[in-house]
């Protein structure tokens, strides 16, 4: 590098810190690790630092180009959520019947109405079964032992979206890549654990911790690919497709193609073990309802701002499509796009497209993209809305303990709330950063990365230059003892 380059160098870093001179400052090499990431990893990096007291940019590195946020999609879909609906609202699901009650026989059918809620029986939740038990406790309240037409699920307005409409075809067979629907079960997939031999395959499903009739379909191959669907009778699930031989007692999540069908199954075989016999498959309603419906009660989900929570803290991906599904208009819900979100953001902050193309509500497509400053407006608007700020600062787990980024490490003094991401290629951060009782948000986003966890180390130790002098001189001292106390024994060997 010429001395003319080395000058220019430093005349731009002065310029770039001299409006914050006598805030708490990033020490020199904090860029300097972004940019030996880049030029080790073959890769594209942003970050923007913001304080949010003033809503001054301190550091901003191609703040305007846009990236591919991953799971940082997260951000923007969970607080429009919560603009929009607001901490306290609870998806509603009706429960009614319909037909001629005789005896403790209903001649007609149970019917329930559609709401998108994503938690229903929801791994993430306590009390998987709530929802079967305030059925049933409503039917016996009626003195209903028996449906004989079986339960229909009313999802007018809620057309199933195209599966992963944008999403990697290696992700549509994996628990995390499941559909969603107006109505949702279980995170929309299946436990199973297989057991296979030289020509059998065993396996025991579950949907919500309930055990589910389960037969099988496959053969023994080399490599395990199964698909999970219903037999034609819709009472039990059958697993087919090719399995290795070996297994013992496997664990495998299986997603739903068409969860409304799966929550019939599960409302069915939960029912059944209360006592309540429903005789027939279960209906989908999707164009006309049919006749009167008699209400008997509505189940409530939790309230919405313990809903972003799981969604941010574990990163639950149908929690997010089911948010983004269910802002847009029943038309706009026929495609897997954000259009609600991505409405909101744009007009709410004046975002370019540019800066602002969201392809789904959680992140995992590939496609979509956000640059930091708009994430970082984002992080703001929330940051300075009185009714949003402490429901969406308590949906993000803080570092090195909760969630998705319990191990990532920053130095102790510094706290912080954050989001992370990764796909193939991308790794990203962002949230909110406390130090010295000061706040700022922060947004770290790296693609076309080699090796995702190398750009985890690298934003561990830029947050920590960011703010904190090397690492206590302690740790140093430990270093040096031991590089003296080796050098020690390298020259005593020499002696001898």
């Amino acid at each position: 590098m010429t001395l003319r380059s080395q000058l220019f160098l430093v005349l731009f870093f002065i310029f770039l810190l001299l409006p914050y001179a006598g805030q708490a400052q990033p020490y020199p090499k904090a860029l300097e690790v972004l940019r030996l990431l880049e030029k080790k990893q073959g890769a594209r990096v942003t970050v923007l630092l913001t304080d949010l007291e003033t809503q001054t940019p301190i550091i901003r590195y191609r703040s305007e180009e846009s990236f591919c946020p991953a799971s940082l999609m997260k951000i923007p879909t969970t607080g429009a959520f919560l603009a929009l609906r607001g901490a306290d609202y609870r998806f509603q699901t009706p429960i009614g019947i319909r037909g001629q009650l005789s005896g403790d026989t209903l001649h007609g059918q149970l019917v329930l109405g559609a709401s998108g809620d994503p938690s229903l029986a929801s791994h993430y939740i306590e009390h998987r079964g709530r929802l079967i038990s305030e059925i049933a406790s409503l039917l016996q309240r009626w003195g209903i032992r028996r449906v004989t037409g079986g339960i229909a699920l009313d999802l007018r307005g809620f057309p199933t979206p195209p599966l992963g409409e944008y999403w990697p075809d290696e992700d549509l067979n994996e628990y995390y890549g499941a559909t969603v629907s107006g109505m949702n079960v279980a995170d929309n997939y299946a436990d199973l654990y297989l057991t296979s031999s030289a020509d059998t395959l065993q396996a025991e499903g579950f949907i919500a911790s309930l055990e589910i009739p389960t037969a099988t379909d496959a053969f023994v191959s080399t490599s395990t690919q199964l698909s999970l669907d219903l037999t034609s009778h819709e009472d039990s699930l059958l697993v087919s497709g090719a399995v290795r031989e070996g297994l013992d007692m496997r664990y495998r999540r299986m997603p739903f193609v068409d969860p409304p069908l799966y929550l019939g199954l599960w409302l069915r075989e939960g029912l059944r073990k209360q006592g309540i016999e429903v005789l027939v498959p279960t209906t989908l309603l999707r164009d006309s309802l049919g006749g009167a419906i008699d209400t008997l009660g509505v189940y409530s989900s939790l309230r919405a701002d313990t809903l972003i929570r799981i969604t941010n803290c574990r990163s639950a991906n149908v929690y997010a499509e089911a948010m983004a599904y269910v802002l847009n208009d029943s038309l706009q819900r026929k495609s897997s796009l954000p259009v609600a979100v991505r409405d909101y953001w744009q007009k709410r902050l004046q975002l370019p497209e540019s800066q602002c193309t969201p392809m789904d509500g959680s992140g995992l497509s590939p496609h979509g993209r956000l640059s930091s400053q708009a994430l970082s407006l984002v992080l703001g608007a929330l940051w300075e809305d009185k009714e949003l700020h402490v429901p969406f600062l308590a949906s993000l787990p803080e570092v090195g303990k909760e969630g998705t980024v319990r191990r990532l490490q920053i130095h102790p003094s510094i706290t912080a709330y954050m989001k992370s991401g990764s796909i193939r290629g991308v790794r990203g951060y962002a949230g909110y950063v406390r130090w010295k009782e000061h706040w700022y948000s922060l947004v770290f986003m790296a693609g076309g990365l080699r090796d995702t966890s190398e750009a985890r180390v690298s934003f561990a130790r830029f947050v920590s230059e960011l703010f904190v002098a090397p690492p206590p001189a302690k740790y140093h001292r430990g270093k040096a003892a031991k590089r003296g106390k080796a050098k020690q024994r390298t020259l005593r060997r020499r002696k001898r």
